[in-house]
């Protein structure tokens, strides 16, 4: 494949891995993180300390589960847009933009909005989240 070819396909699965991510925290189960985070990840939520690896990031989206914030039953949605992705060798990272509804089968209410600040690695499965700071505002 020509390197622009090679850049246009890693932005496109990047982008959609960003997606899959708020699908996966909305619908998915949270055995589902781990097909799309490096095992030394680190994980930044609006107000919470930063969660290193893989196992303590699949604990806190448990814990968030726990307390209704977000999962199946929750009626939550998170909607990312706004995806800017860059691209360098076996790296990459991209901005983009998240609100987060709650309420959403009666009465749709923006809870929080915000921006995403995120790094990639290549991995031999693929494309895997080796960051993310998230920041509301």
């Amino acid at each position: 494949m020509d390197p622009s070819t090679r850049l246009l396909v890693d932005a496109d699965e990047i982008g959609q891995l960003i997606v899959r991510m708020a699908r996966v925290t909305d619908e998915g189960d949270v055995s589902e993180y781990a097909d799309l985070i490096a095992a030394d990840a680190s994980w930044q939520m609006p107000g919470s300390d930063v969660v290193r690896g893989r196992d303590n990031v699949m604990a806190s989206a448990r814990e968030r589960r726990a307390r209704g914030l977000t999962g199946p039953g929750a009626n939550t949605r998170h909607v990312v847009s706004m995806v800017s992705v860059s691209v360098e060798g076996d790296r990459a990272a991209a901005q983009s933009s998240w609100q987060y509804f709650a309420q959403t089968t009666t009465t749709p209410t923006l809870l929080a909005i915000g921006s995403y600040a995120d790094a990639f690695v290549r991995t031999s499965e693929g494309w895997r989240f080796s960051e993310r700071i998230a920041t509301a505002g």
